[in-house]
């Protein structure tokens, strides 16, 4: 199928968006049930009940991250990160302007679970709500060439993380990002510390509350 991006929809479960297969990258002769081409599978009911352009790019971002992780470099991507880069796609591609937005939608789930872990992925919305939050502050304080350069490297997860800040210069760890962040989602308040708060208008009043 060459550079060709097919996008099947179909009606699933409840809950369910859409997703990518990975088996799909590789020819049947290596796994029969591989359709043998670029493939996103969509949830039809999303045509009518919205947010499916941001499901799309979701989706798209994963595509992008199985061909550059996977079949380029021969490495498996930490799930937690890998949806940190499909979360914030939606932003820097403007769908989070509008009003009621995937990102305020993202917002409530966070806030209703904050302590839900960040690298532990259960695939809830409560993990999508908490790695949104995370992703946005990284890029916010660090750029988005720490997601760009994580991706490019054949290192994954955290260690990923960890090379592109140095690549770019910065001294921090992620584990630095981290801490900060925590502090930051319960104080959110720049003029206490500018590391400390988020500057998108959408997300200057969140704050977890003790």
């Amino acid at each position: 199928e060459g550079d060709k991006i097919t996008v099947l929809f179909y009606p699933m479960k409840e809950g369910a968006r859409g997703y990518i297969r990975n088996i799909d990258a590789y020819e049947k002769i290596v796994n029969p049930s591989s359709n043998e081409r670029n493939i996103i599978y969509l949830n039809s009911n999303y045509i009518e009940e919205g947010f499916l352009e941001e499901i799309l790019v979701h989706e798209f971002m994963h595509l992008i991250q199985l061909n550059e992780k996977e079949i380029r470099k021969g490495v498996k991507e930490d799930i937690w990160l890998n949806e940190a880069r499909a979360e914030y796609a939606i932003t820097f591609l403007g769908y989070d302007k509008k009003d009621n937005s995937y990102l305020e939608k993202r917002i409530k789930d966070f806030l209703i679970r904050p302590s839900t872990s960040l690298i532990e992925w259960n695939n809830t919305v409560y993990d999508y709500g908490v790695i949104n939050m995370f992703s946005h502050y990284l890029v916010e304080q660090y750029g988005i060439n720490i997601l760009i350069d994580s991706l490019k490297t054949d290192k994954v997860g955290i260690e990923s993380i960890n090379e592109a800040l140095k690549k770019n210069k910065y001294t921090e760890t992620f584990a630095d990002i981290f801490n900060a962040w925590s502090i930051a989602v319960y104080i959110n308040d720049c003029s206490v510390n500018n590391k400390y708060c988020y500057n998108n208008p959408k997300l200057q009043g969140v704050r977890v509350l003790a």
